[in-house]
């Protein structure tokens, strides 16, 4: 019987789809952070339910050669990187294998999982939240709310990680602190913080910060950064969702407009359109694009892109998708690129119901992805699934899936 506090050594056999190792005591399946297929590891366990138990790691008797360096040193205590001590290649492996088994669970059917396309694996994000707490600036510990002082991020734009070091220099006590960097260079800095904000104005010249923001209000700079994507201008306001991976996001978003060129397509619709960029990348290849989002200040960016790329043949409807879903017909291809948690049933079903020529799936979420494909597999043939490593040195992977009516 395994036992809270108790060791044991145990080897990982496989892997779950949030990067813990899986082994097997006497019967009884443990989770191990941390560790890799192969490994053998003593561990200590820390919770204990029904069905399966939870362990630490207390030493290695056995490591992988795909094992690396943790560069590091808040990994075992940050939430937000799972897979650092896994090399590149591994990583990559473990995502095309997360989302074929999920698509072999859930769909049922023999789908290819095309090579994941992936770029860098460090200082990629071009925006990141900190959290602050109790005096402490950093990220959340892992499912806590509880704050972890953070000095640097690897994950983050170089510059970004300097901005915020002098930034936490200036002793900030507040609640949130989101940085954002275009490719242009521009700067947009977000505060939550109950201080007066003339302390930080003098700060925010010196790092020619394009657009400050503290408490919602504009205080320094315009209110939005400009991107550059495949030749087009973007605004981007505050609460408006843009990828954080700017070089996979180009080739994710060129592989979209391949897909477009290539085809006849006279109206698109595009469901959580948020700053219409996709939709906008597509208007040269297709008669009609009508986009949907619920973020005003997404919407609000849609309509100043609009105006900046001179692009005549889109239009925007703001309010939730499952609302406004009804509202279309004679469409010819639908674009989706919903939140984590998929596509609600009423939207499948409409979306069914449209009988689009075609379907291009963006997800950041395998699990749901493969859940929805299910139900649409019935009606649509799944033509090409293909990864996009968004996020590296985290579970988290991006996939695009093109499916065409049967």
């Amino acid at each position: 019987m395994v036992e809270v506090n108790k060791e044991y050594f145990v080897t990982i056999e496989r892997m779950d789809h949030f990067g813990s190792g899986i082994g097997v005591i006497d019967g009884f399946v443990v989770f191990v952070a941390g560790t890799m297929i192969g490994e053998k590891v003593k561990i200590k366990i820390t919770k204990c339910k029904k069905q399966f138990g939870v362990g630490e790691v207390v030493g290695f008797l056995k490591k992988t050669s795909a094992r690396k360096q943790i560069i590091c040193p808040n990994f075992a205590y940050c939430g937000g990187c799972q897979l650092m001590h896994q090399d590149d290649s591994y990583q990559l492996q473990f995502k095309e294998h997360k989302i074929l088994e999920l698509l072999d669970k859930f769909v049922g059917l023999d789908v290819n999982v095309s090579p994941i396309i992936y770029g860098k694996f460090l200082s990629y994000r071009n925006k990141v939240i900190f959290h602050g707490q109790n005096g402490k600036v950093g990220f959340y510990q892992k499912k806590t709310n509880v704050v972890v002082p953070i000095s640097k991020c690897f994950l983050i734009d170089s510059e970004l990680n300097r901005i915020y070091q002098s930034f936490i220099a200036q002793s900030f006590s507040g609640s949130e602190l989101m940085l954002r960097k275009s490719s242009l260079g521009e700067v947009m800095v977000y505060l939550n913080t109950t201080q007066d904000s003339s302390l930080f104005l003098d700060w925010a010249k010196d790092y020619k910060i394009a657009s400050f923001y503290i408490n919602d209000r504009l205080v320094w700079g315009k209110e939005y950064i400009t991107e550059l994507i495949l030749g087009m201008r973007f605004l981007i306001l505050p609460k408006a969702f843009f990828q954080v991976n700017y070089h996979v996001m180009l080739k994710m978003y060129q592989f979209i407009v391949d897909y477009y060129q290539k085809k006849s397509v006279s109206v698109v619709l595009d469901l959580y359109c948020g700053t219409g960029t996709i939709g906008m990348l597509v208007s040269p290849y297709v008669e009609r694009v009508i986009g949907v989002e619920v973020v005003e200040d997404a919407i609000s960016s849609a309509l100043r892109n609009r105006e900046l790329n001179q692009v005549s043949n889109i239009s925007f409807v703001l309010g939730k998708v499952e609302d406004h879903i009804d509202e279309f017909h004679h469409i010819d291809s639908v674009i989706v690129d919903p939140p984590r948690s998929g596509l609600d049933r009423h939207t499948i079903e409409t979306i069914i119901q449209i009988h689009p020529q075609s379907i291009i799936y963006v997800s950041c979420d395998p699990a749901t992805l493969a859940r929805d494909l299910k139900t649409l597999a019935s009606f649509y043939e799944i033509t090409i699934v293909q990864p996009f490593d968004m996020f590296p040195n985290t579970y988290h992977v991006e996939t695009v899936c093109v499916l065409e009516r049967k």
